[in-house]
């Protein structure tokens, strides 16, 4: 009898060391860890080729935060665009503005459904009507429930250095995304619609509003420069800017901006990223 307490005991050990160094880790189905490396897509003329300035101009502190968290960052055009669960664990599209094959899509859904997990970064409208179509064709191949806006989000109270189309995101639905978060500085985004099994986890002011009856002048870029004052807005009660889904065994992540986690090359002040609460929305995504 006291041999078999002692092997009992020995089981209960080994089961709780298990659980200690296994359980809080993310998995793929046989507990084999997610690869700590990022694809981040820069192969589908991504961010209108990042409005001319060059990738390391544009998200260089993005690769350095991710680098920071113990995460190998790849890029698309020189890896290639293979989204595999078996290579990566985190794949983020930044406003594809060429679209993605089927095979591209479906190899996508593969990797979600297999345990990745997949932030995609959309435009405003006017601007980055093209990349949100072809966001939102991957969504609906994904099942998310997440639809990119062809709008913009603006808000004359409360923005980011004065301007309208740089609206200020302080209100937060509870989710390990949103930990301690306060503010975020949305730089010209769309707005997005949400339905099961996507849910959204940020909004706009009650002082924001959209237009969707947007035109840019020739110099218009992702960060709003250019747009024209607009023609209508309409008053949306809950504008929605982020939103989260759980696909399979793996997460969804849609933003309605590309530049929430950019530098700032267009030589405003800060670079977006450090502005208020940005860059720890950053690492609660990949975290999550």
């Amino acid at each position: 009898m006291k041999s078999l307490v002692a092997k009992l005991g020995l089981l209960l050990l080994i089961v709780a060391f298990g659980v200690g160094q296994f359980g809080g880790c993310a998995c793929i189905p046989s507990c084999t860890p997610i690869p700590k490396v990022v694809l981040i897509d820069d192969a589908h003329q991504n961010e209108n080729n990042f409005d001319g300035y060059g990738f390391n101009a544009f998200y260089g502190k993005l690769v350095t935060t991710l680098q920071g968290m113990g995460y190998t960052v790849n890029r698309a055009s020189t890896a290639g665009f293979n989204p595999s669960i078996s290579v990566y664990g985190v794949v983020i599209l930044p406003a594809p503005f060429q679209a993605y094959s089927s095979s591209e899509k479906q190899a996508i859904v593969d990797f979600v459904k297999a345990g990745g997990k997949l932030l995609m970064m959309g435009e405003w409208g006017g601007y980055g009507n093209a990349a949100n179509a072809n966001l939102n064709a991957l969504s609906i191949a994904l099942g998310s429930g997440i639809t990119f806006n062809n709008n913009t989000v603006y808000d004359n109270t409360n923005n980011h250095n004065g301007k309208n189309y740089w609206p200020l995101i302080q209100n937060f639905v509870s989710h390990p995304t949103t930990n301690g978060l306060t503010t975020l500085a949305y730089i010209t985004g769309c707005s997005l619609t949400v339905q099961n099994p996507g849910t959204a986890i940020a909004y706009a002011s009650s002082s924001a509003y959209v237009s969707d009856s947007l035109s840019r002048e020739l110099n218009g870029n992702s960060i709003g420069a250019g747009i024209k004052t607009p023609e209508a807005k309409e008053r949306v009660t809950s504008i929605v800017v982020a939103a989260v889904a759980q696909v399979g065994s793996g997460k969804v992540v849609a933003i309605g901006e590309a530049n929430v986690f950019a530098n700032d090359c267009y030589n405003n002040q800060t670079d977006f990223i450090d502005l208020y609460t940005n860059k720890k929305f950053l690492q609660n995504i990949i975290n999550w």
